[in-house]
């Protein structure tokens, strides 16, 4: 009965996306069931670091989505969690990936499995690595970069910086990758959809990201005063005074009024 529960709440976690479902039968088809073994449980396996840092900081997983070209570990919390966490978040399945490299030495030295085997191993998990690098639109590389820049920047303009970034790659990935695979077309299909909607989404992230700062108390850790009331100036891990007719007025203050005049408008 416990076994049966398990199995269920890992098929409720995890979600195989159909195009996923397509490139493993034509793996299978061609006879490269090894390959495509191999490559998702280096995929899982990343997730699963995800998985591990997000249950260890608290948060709650809504479900893990599998495409082809990785894994989407969909998190429950709010927008302006601490930077320190997101970055935590988006490591740690590369730091799995390389605990994975060192079981799959020990598992290799001890002639558990063969030379062809592990050297299979290595060339995918050195390229899902890499991949995973990339500051491209959702990849970790992506979530890295744009938490850097949460450190320095507004979060408006911390996003259109990441952004551009990640439409610079997109487009250099394009160039220099071949494309003569089912996969990589698979690939290129889903990076670019997941940055479209990105930039379509961003309007009401950075509306979420407001109206969380309004609605809670979070633990800001400077403070800092604006010589200009704009809320695009907004920073994650810092509270923000405005200058308003020779006196500062704080973020809150601001924030309540322009959602009192939203819900009128409502």
């Amino acid at each position: 009965m416990a076994n049966l529960l398990v199995m269920k709440n890992i098929k409720r976690l995890f979600n195989i996306h159909l195009s996923t479902y397509f490139l493993i039968f034509s793996f299978l088809f061609t006879g490269l069931i090894k390959n495509i073994v191999l490559i998702y449980f280096i995929v899982i396996f990343h997730e699963l670091g995800h998985i591990f840092i997000i249950k260890l900081l608290g948060y709650k997983i809504i479900r893990v989505d599998i495409y082809p070209s990785g894994g989407v570990t969909r998190v429950d919390k709010k927008i302006n969690t601490k930077i320190s966490h997101d970055i935590l978040i988006a490591c740690f399945g590369v730091i799995f990936q390389v605990i994975l490299y060192f079981l799959f030495t020990l598992i290799y030295s001890l002639s558990f499995i063969r030379s062809s085997t592990y050297e299979l191993f290595l060339t995918y998990n050195r390229a899902i690595l890499l991949f995973n690098l990339l500051p491209i639109i959702p990849l970790d590389g992506y979530q890295l970069l744009r938490c850097i820049w949460e450190i320095f920047f507004p979060f408006k303009k911390a996003f259109k910086i990441s952004f551009m970034i990640s439409v610079i790659f997109i487009l250099f990935f394009i160039t220099f990758n071949h494309l003569f695979s089912l996969n990589n077309y698979l690939i290129v299909t889903f990076l670019i959809y997941k940055m479209v909607t990105e930039f379509k989404n961003f309007k009401y992230q950075n509306m979420r990201f407001q109206l969380e700062r309004y609605l809670n108390d979070l633990p800001y850790q400077k403070i800092r005063n604006e010589k200009q009331l704009d809320l695009s100036l907004l920073k994650k891990d810092t509270y923000h005074y405005f200058k308003k007719d020779n006196t500062y007025v704080s973020e809150k203050q601001i924030l309540k009024k322009k959602f009192s005049l939203f819900t009128l408008n409502i």
